[in-house]
């Protein structure tokens, strides 16, 4: 709930605002009255860079992406990346153990070094993502092997950064929830110089919450945020521009693994958390880069960009055995684990459009570098016992254990060919071509081992009238995987295969209701090959690589205007997925994959400057482990956004918020869980308990 002081800091603030307007009102000419007008923000975005890796628009894209602008991310006043992510069906959450969030996409889990994308390039996503600093998020569904090298057959996310304005503005946020949940935000944007060849945009946020569930002595994790961004831009000429950001985030809180279930319920009720109230991981991430747009001349334009990125996390975490629970306490292990990642990209890539006879030619040649290092030391704590409504003792250090000390790294090199040609106004063919190899140095005296790839991609589109598209296309990934390392396994120290997907997808676009709406729609199928399974007695079997899964599915989505008055965002997915070749989940569904889900946002404006929004979730039920032992069950969360813009004068903007989530207060369960695949016996870890309703309010100052 609301805290008594910050109620009052957001009642004063309204009040003053509404003085402010009253006297702005006062002041203008006699006789008349200050009449706000404006153009409602759309939902509907034209094109998107990623998925092609040059400007293209929807209709000329021949695959599924979902573009969450920051108008809704706005709306939503989102504070992670699954706030956003909710408004696609086809992502899916699994579990946020270790304080960061794990999703799916059409079923395939996206891994932290592979699943997403800063600004179209590969980023290591092992942490909560900075929401302030971007201005939508792309989701780039299916294969994307040819453009961005190692990835899930399921897709993408792309988070698209802020980029700095030629025109002043300033934006000053205060948020105020519940569970003691407070976020200050200060956006200001601008030209350094007369000539406007010099722009920066600077963004700070500072966040506080607690957590609605409690450890076993009754105290909450909380959690302290903080994000700052420069981004500064500078026209050398007409024709160059050189860019380059600075980003840090540090997320210091307390560790929530999730809830035990048995027999389908919580046990010690969902509030009850299992770590320890010492647990506690300090991350620290640190992106720098520099980018240059070049445009050579008419036809032919050149990007080159490198990012650096550093992540330190300090771990100091329990591990309780909740089978151990005997009714009163349960035991707990634990380490303190220091981690440092190390995430460099590197990309060229060079456009041009020209004509070969009465052929159209739009041409990407690009190559891309990622270097990866990692380091880690652990150190085990000495078991101990949590005895439940009593706090777990300190812990200490196992001295009869070694330290962990383990570092790795490898080098992936990526050189494609990409070719969009316009046969006429109807048909258009697009062509493509990858070579990957992923680069791991050998131990000492030894060679570095390599792997390759090479990845298609082809596609047809028909345009049957201007406003619509019909396409069909087929796309290929690869997941790298390193050398099987496992003592029982009787092939220990072989090489692996990189797991390959294939898609085979049939869609159609259109803008509607004069380009204020866009939908979309696909049926698809995707099949996943060369993934490991454990063949033999569970002391020694092989490691092979004879698994597969495949998923086939349909959705739809639309974005943009009904009416002037009333603007929708909405997605629906259907997915059939099963392993079909497993030794051991033959025919079963993967975890956290429901066969039906849905998301709808709306906006309608019910007065001048008020707006209402509206927004629901569907989850269908679904397994919540690969033996598929147990059911979460469907459900149906309903979110509740009002706002009011007080217009000062035509420069200065008050906007007032208020947003319900989980309106109804339905009781669910998210993504997560782990059964050792014996659920009957043991139950499920790890499972992520839905936040019941919750409230934020929001002061927002924007000129």
């Amino acid at each position: 709930m609301f805290k008594q002081s910050q109620l009052a800091l957001l009642v004063s603030a309204a009040l003053t605002s509404s003085m402010l307007h009253a006297e702005a009102e006062t002041q203008a000419a006699p006789g008349k009255l200050m009449v706000v007008t404006g153009e409602q923000d759309n939902y509907k975005v034209d094109s998107s860079k990623s998925s092609m890796r040059m400007e293209m628009t929807q209709l000329e894209t021949p695959g599924q992406v979902t573009v969450i602008d920051e108008t809704i991310i706005d709306e939503q006043r989102a504070t992670k990346l699954g706030d956003v992510l909710k408004n696609d069906s086809s992502v899916s959450a699994g579990g946020d153990s270790r304080n960061r969030e794990r999703f799916s996409l059409r079923g395939f889990e996206l891994g932290s070094s592979s699943g997403y994308l800063r600004d179209g390039k590969q980023h290591w996503s092992h942490y909560r993502q900075p929401v302030e600093l971007l201005e939508s998020v792309e989701v780039l569904k299916g294969p994307a092997g040819l453009l961005y090298g190692q990835s899930a057959p399921g897709g993408l996310i792309n988070m698209v950064s802020k980029k700095p304005t030629a025109e002043t503005h300033v934006v000053f946020s205060q948020d105020i929830g519940s569970n003691n949940s407070t976020r200050t935000s200060l956006d200001v944007s601008g030209a350094l110089n007369e000539d406007r060849t010099l722009r920066s945009r600077l963004i700070l946020s500072k966040q506080n919450y607690d957590s609605d569930r409690s450890y076993s002595d009754g105290s909450e994790p909380s959690t302290e945020r903080f994000v700052g961004g420069l981004f500064v831009e500078y026209d050398i000429n007409d024709d160059v521009t050189i860019s380059a950001h600075y980003d840090r985030t540090t997320d210091n809180g307390g560790v929530d693994s999730g809830a035990y279930v048995v027999d389908g319920k919580s046990v010690l009720g969902d509030d009850y958390i299992w770590d320890s109230q010492w647990s506690n991981i300090d991350n620290e991430v640190e992106n720098i880069g520099l980018a240059v747009d070049a445009q050579l001349n008419q036809n032919w334009s050149l990007n080159v960009s490198y990012n650096y990125q550093d992540f330190k996390r300090h771990d100091v975490e329990s591990y309780p055995t909740e089978t151990s629970f005997n009714g009163t306490s349960y035991d707990q292990g634990g380490n303190d684990r220091s981690d440092n990642w190390i995430f460099q990209t590197a990309s060229a890539d060079l456009v041009g459009e020209f004509q070969t006879g009465s052929l159209d030619h739009k041409l990407l040649i690009g190559t891309n570098w990622l270097g990866y290092s990692y380091d880690r030391e652990q150190y085990s704590f000495n078991s101990s016992t949590t005895t439940v409504g009593e706090p777990t003792a300190s812990p200490t250090i196992d001295t009869s254990k070694n330290a962990t000390i383990s570092n790795s790294e490898y080098n992936n090199y990526g050189f494609y060919i990409q070719d969009m040609v316009t046969i006429n106004e109807q048909w258009q063919v697009l062509g493509g071509l990858r070579y990957d190899i992923k680069v791991t140095p050998g131990d000492s005296g030894e060679s570095d081992e390599k792997l390759d790839a090479i990845v298609p991609k082809l596609a047809l589109i028909y345009h049957p009238v201007s406003n619509g598209s019909v396409y069909v296309t087929y796309s290929e990934s690869f997941e790298p995987l390193s050398d099987v390392n496992d003592t029982k396994a009787i092939n220990d120290g072989a090489s692996l295969d990189p797991v390959t997907g294939k898609l085979y997808e049939l869609g159609t676009k259109w803008e509607l209701f004069d380009d204020r709406l866009f939908a979309s729609g696909a049926i698809f199928e995707i099949t996943q090959e060369n993934s490991t399974i454990n063949v033999g007695p569970s002391d020694a079997y092989e490691v092979t690589q004879a698994g597969e899964r495949v998923h086939r599915g349909a959705e739809i989505a639309f974005q943009g205007s009904i009416t002037d008055a009333l603007s929708l965002s909405g997605t629906g997915t259907y997915l059939d997925a099963e392993y079909t070749k497993d030794e051991n989940y033959q025919g079963n569904r993967p975890a956290d994959v429901p066969r039906f889900s849905a998301s709808l946002w709306s906006r309608y404006q019910v007065g001048q400057g008020t707006d209402v929004n509206l927004g629901a979730i569907y989850v269908g039920s679904r397994y919540g482990d690969a033996a598929n032992t147990y059911k979460k069950d469907a459900y149906t969360r309903f979110d509740l956004g009002l706002s009011h813009t007080y217009q000062y004068d035509q420069d200065l903007d008050l906007v007032f918020r208020l947003n319900v989530e989980n309106l109804l207060d339905t009781e669910y369960y998210a993504g997560g869980g782990s059964t050792s695949d014996d659920y009957e016996s043991n139950g499920a870890q790890n499972v992520v308990v839905g936040e019941g309703r919750n409230f934020m309010a929001t002061v927002q100052v924007r000129y």
